[in-house]
């Protein structure tokens, strides 16, 4: 499959990965204003599929570390369906964005992702959480309630893919010793 390949698409993923993982570990991030999604997108669309497993990883070690020290929780089988969920967005990214970078694209794949994480995540917190009945009105009220949770993870997503992927094509476009090349991976 060809990937983005230039210069510095190399190293970028990885340091707007490791940047919102430290983001998420600095700063209490209120209703989802935090853009996991497009950095996973990002990630896909650049690196080789060999590569996935080191954002996903450093997404895990943040999530435990947050669940079970910053909020006291335990681990439940609800994290693995969002751990799996990254790798879905990195594919996503891969899948949607490897070969072909477009605005509708990047909005599309940037939507899907926030709506797929919106669906898994509230129908976890609907079955493993005692908070909703578990009826289809209950499930219902989740999904009313986390409302405003995904209008703030969607705008945030929308708008940090669409800047990180104007801004790596910007840069691909106007410096000429970085353009873009599709490489074999």
């Amino acid at each position: 499959m060809k990937r983005l390949a230039s210069g510095n698409s190399i190293l970028l993923p990885y340091i707007l990965i490791l940047g919102v993982a430290i983001l998420r570990l600095a700063v209490n991030h209120p209703y989802n204003f935090v853009s996991v999604s497009s950095c996973l997108l990002f990630f896909g669309a650049c690196r080789p599929r060999r590569e996935f497993g080191v954002p996903i990883l450093a997404l895990i070690g943040v999530d435990i570390f947050l669940t079970t020290h910053r909020y006291g929780y335990s681990l439940t089988s609800g994290h693995a369906v969002t751990w799996l969920w990254y790798l879905g967005a990195t594919m996503l990214g891969a899948a949607i964005l490897g070969n072909s970078i477009s605005t509708r694209r990047v909005l599309g794949a940037s939507l899907l992702a926030s709506v797929s994480f919106f669906i898994a995540s509230n129908l976890i917190v609907w079955a493993e959480w005692g908070m909703y009945a578990k009826t289809g009105g209950g499930l219902g009220a989740c999904y009313i309630a986390a409302l405003p949770f995904f209008h703030n993870s969607m705008i945030s997503e929308t708008v940090c893919s669409v800047l990180i992927f104007a801004v790596f094509r910007y840069r691909e476009t106007f410096v000429p010793s970085r353009r873009i090349e599709a490489v074999c991976s």
